[in-house]
């Protein structure tokens, strides 16, 4: 029998992070809606090993191979990823959170402070702005984005609109299912959320980095030579975007100031960069 060709495990990765995420983010969930979970995400992790398996396979690997980097012997490798095994589990799967019901009245789904909206000029560029850029460049619907998701669209049209705000696993399935990467918008998100508590970040300067491209994001990702400051190189600004560089407080806080963006509020984060940033050049020149 031929092998499958064309499986991608980043639908199967998408669901695994959205039912774990939820998980996490749901400290009081009924026992049936917890179990169903946990039987989504396992059978997910075992779809992903398939899947990946089955990559190996298309691109060459043999079963000798499979085996040693499953620590399985051959026969066992076969018998679990042979076959139809792979196409089978694919065709099993279950959409995220496909047993779920999600009560709009039980997410914390928080109504933002005097019912502003992203129209307001107290918030104008705020994580609602970011999300309807994704939403604009996805060139989807709202009904797609709660399938996806598992969001009601009375939810995912107010994230969109910036008239509430989510905790992060809701926030995290949205971007993600827009196309966007998620930890882009956590600065936008932790400035709506104040009660809630973000996930800790991999490093200063990637952390200032994603907050800057949730920055633009928010500002309708303008090209960088119309909002980079005079002087400055857009390949310098471009550095960090990605992390690999922290520019001076100064030049920085006209390009936010450009985006429409509350330099205050990023203040923190350049400074956490900045630090970082000079203790890894003192670490190289003391090696």
């Amino acid at each position: 029998m031929p092998r499958s060709a064309g499986l991608s495990w980043h639908p199967i990765a998408h669901d695994l992070v959205t039912n774990a995420l939820y998980l996490h983010g749901n400290k009081q969930l009924p026992l049936k809606d917890v179990l169903a979970l946990a039987g989504n995400v396992g059978r997910d992790a075992e779809c992903l090993a398939a899947v990946a398996v089955d990559a190996a396979r298309n691109g060459g690997e043999g079963w000798s191979e499979i085996a040693v980097a499953a620590g399985r012997s051959e026969a066992s490798a076969r018998a679990k990823w042979g076959g139809s095994q792979v196409s089978r589990l694919v065709a099993a799967r279950r959409p995220a959170l496909a047993k779920i019901e999600w009560d709009p009245a039980k997410v914390p789904l928080v109504p933002r402070q005097g019912g502003r909206t992203a129209a307001s000029s107290e918030d104008p560029r705020g994580l609602g702005a970011a999300l309807r850029t994704l939403y604009r460049k996805a060139r989807t619907s709202l009904v797609r984005v709660s399938a996806a998701t598992g969001l009601p669209v009375s939810m995912v049209s107010a994230l969109l609109e910036d008239r509430a705000v989510a905790s992060w696993p809701e926030v995290y399935a949205l971007a993600h299912a827009l196309g966007g990467e998620p930890e882009d918008l956590r600065h936008l998100w932790e400035c709506t959320a104040q009660d809630e508590v973000a996930l800790d970040p991999n490093g200063e300067s990637e952390r200032l980095a994603a907050a800057l491209r949730g920055a633009r994001l928010a500002a309708g990702s303008p090209e960088l030579a119309t909002v980079c400051p005079s002087g400055i190189e857009v390949s310098a600004m471009q550095a960090a975007l990605r992390g690999r560089a922290v520019p001076p407080w100064s030049v920085l806080r006209v390009f936010l100031v450009a985006l429409g963006a509350d330099p205050g509020s990023f203040e923190a984060l350049w400074l956490a960069a900045r630090v970082a940033d000079l203790a890894e050049r003192e670490g190289e020149l003391r090696s």
